[in-house]
């Protein structure tokens, strides 16, 4: 193979038929298509490499979901070898840089196939970057396969290495790179953050028809991503966003929350239904509703036109009354909160989560008030939490379904990912794995921290039934109780009770 400087590969190492369109590979795509690049994406949603069931089916036993029906029609799982479709497609694209975005569950997978390319193509420059690259970086770059790191985001500084390496000029020096020299590691300053209004639109057109297709409410329907915003106020201690905000801050980078300008947005919309016709829209934003009132009311007055049904995810504390009717009116079709615990004081204390009861059974008042569903995130697995604080987000949960019947809920196991102040917690109280790892991701149902064996085998009996216990009356306790044991008994009872569930909501 003879490398082409101007052939770029991004990779998009994602599980088992998780799909959804990333803002970020199709931004990357999008400012080096600008640049004169060709681009292509090589990604790994419909390769079953770890012989599990996927996320949805997995939600969908928990009762956290309607099981989709139409998944045939528009998602194809490949039966052919991955290694083998990776070599193939470098084979005929020669690209000289390949690039490759990595999350904590997903760096596994991403060090298969980034061994895979060094392996066959040695003078392949492997770059890497997302969130576990920034906040890792001397985890990443020490692998082998792994040429640089990108730390932070990197439109500016992917553009600048294929502009350099093309042009064939000395790139160790770019802002935001970690560059592998002669034995050393060039560790360049990080690179200004973007001004988001200035990049171009994201380019989804480098994947394939199936990744653009989501399940909502039981079905697949077509969906494009619109960006609306970039990092998060707030301070969560689950969540990564915290050190990277720190990370931006100490570094002089600017800062890290960026609300895109609603000209923008409008823009966007408009931009990405004419390209490719989505049934759906996901505004992609850590909070949507985190917005100005002369934002919101122009966001209002100019979807009326557009009429095509979305959803997003926001805080409690955005909810408003008159935010839901109006967004309702325009063709709002679902939302994504958190709860995450039903401790008022654990939360704010454990999680940094300052929002009360109170508010979150207002925000569910008002979704019923308009008669409005929406999926409540929560978790279980903290470090100091019991059986009796789990169950209190299990009665919280109960609580706001006696308000509104049309909610879903959410439940996942604490992963503690690493850049996060939960993970230090951990790592204080001796609860982390040993050695050099990674998570696989939210939907596992077995605790990975050093929890002893009986506690962990009692979080996946909760796991398992946490929708039992929020969905049926309190006189079928006893019999959940005996579902959340893993035996034949337990899983006879777990179907019996699901089975009653699948009634009542007929």
């Amino acid at each position: 193979m003879t490398p082409n400087k101007k052939n770029v590969l991004l990779i998009y190492p994602t599980l088992f038929k998780v799909t959804g369109l990333p803002i970020g590979i199709s931004s990357l795509s999008a400012v080096l298509k600008k640049g004169g690049y060709r681009v292509k994406v090589f990604d790994t949603a419909f390769y079953d490499l770890r012989h599990q069931e996927d996320g949805d089916k997995i939600r969908a036993d928990r009762l956290m979901s309607k099981r989709i029906a139409n998944e045939e029609k528009h998602w194809q799982v490949k039966t052919t070898d991955i290694k083998s479709d990776l070599i193939k497609t470098i084979n005929e694209f020669e690209p000289k840089i390949v690039g490759i975005s990595i999350l904590e569950p997903n760096y596994g997978i991403s060090l298969m196939l980034t061994r895979l390319v060094k392996q066959h193509f040695k003078d392949i420059i492997v770059v890497a970057g997302g969130v576990f690259p920034t906040l890792s970086p001397e985890i990443v770059i020490k692998e082998s396969s792994i040429d640089i790191v990108c730390l932070g985001e990197g439109e500016t500084a992917l553009l600048e290495l294929c502009n350099r390496v093309s042009s064939g000029v000395d790139y160790r020096n770019i802002a935001g790179l970690r560059v592998k020299s002669g034995g050393k590691i060039m560790k360049n300053k990080p690179g200004i953050l973007h001004d988001i209004n200035a990049l171009p639109h994201p380019d989804f057109s480098a994947f394939n028809e199936g990744f653009f297709y989501k399940p909502m409410q039981g079905r697949l329907y077509k969906m494009v991503n619109v960006e609306t915003s970039r990092g998060c106020p707030y301070s969560c201690s689950y969540c990564s966003g915290p050190k990277l905000k720190k990370f931006f801050l100490n570094n002089n980078c600017g800062k890290y929350y960026r609300n895109m300008n609603m000209g923008k947005i409008i823009e966007q919309i408009y931009y990405q239904i004419q390209k490719h016709s989505p049934e759906f829209i996901y505004f992609s934003s850590e909070t949507f509703l985190a917005m100005t009132k002369k934002d919101f009311n122009t966001f209002i007055e100019e979807y009326r036109k557009i009429k095509i049904p979305f959803w997003f995810q926001t805080r409690f504390e955005t909810l408003k009354d008159e935010y839901i009717k109006a967004l309702k009116e325009v063709g709002m079709f679902w939302l994504t909160l958190g709860v995450e615990h039903g401790n008022e004081a654990f939360r704010k204390k454990i999680l940094k989560r300052t929002c009360t009861n109170k508010d979150i059974i207002d925000g569910i008042s008002i979704l019923k008030k308009h008669n409005f569903g929406a999926s409540l995130n929560n978790i279980m697995g903290f470090p100091h939490e019991n059986r009796e604080l789990i169950f209190e987000t299990i009665k919280l949960n109960k609580q706001l379904y006696q308000i509104n019947k049309k909610l879903e809920f959410n439940i996942f196991m604490l992963v503690p990912y690493r850049g996060s102040e939960i993970y230090s917690v951990c790592k204080e109280n001796g609860l982390l794995p040993d050695g050099d790892y990674s998570y696989s991701g939210t939907l596992d149902d077995e605790s990975v921290l050093n929890f002893p064996k009986e506690y962990k085998q009692e979080l996946k009996g909760l796991i398992k039934t946490f929708n039992l216990y929020v969905k049926l009356p309190e006189k079928y306790y006893p019999q959940i109780k005996i579902a959340e044991r893993s035996d034949k008994e337990g899983d006879a009872m777990f179907k019996r009770l699901s089975r009653l569930l699948e009634e009542d909501s007929s």
